[in-house]
């Protein structure tokens, strides 16, 4: 097994046979599967308790297209770590959470 090539591969969301946002594709190519087996287990885990849709939701944030540098989710949290006004909404929810915990804490 040629080391090299197991290390530069990398999860991300195919183009070429996608279905949706091609989460499944992508996942079934790098663990070196049939896309389907991975739509088949989205699809269990989605008449049990319905996991995969949530699972998919958020491998399609974060799992980057091909091609794509950074994921749905690097690319907003570098627009609100730019935005003034999402720094003061985080600031704002921050000062209120240590106020909620101390007040917690005093109040015992």
């Amino acid at each position: 097994m040629d080391m090299e090539k197991s290390n530069d591969k990398q999860l991300r969301r195919t183009r070429d046979g996608r279905m949706i946002a091609g989460v499944c594709s992508g996942a079934g190519r790098f663990l070196g599967v049939d896309p389907n087996i991975v739509r088949l287990a989205l699809a269990v885990f989605c008449l049990f308790g319905g996991a995969g849709v949530a699972a998919y939701a958020i491998a399609w944030v974060l799992i980057p297209e091909e091609g794509a540098s950074k994921s749905i989710a690097e690319d907003l949290f570098q627009k609100g770590k730019e935005n003034p006004k999402v720094q003061e909404v985080v600031q704002d929810v921050t000062q209120k959470t240590k106020d909620t915990v101390n007040k917690a804490r005093t109040s015992k």
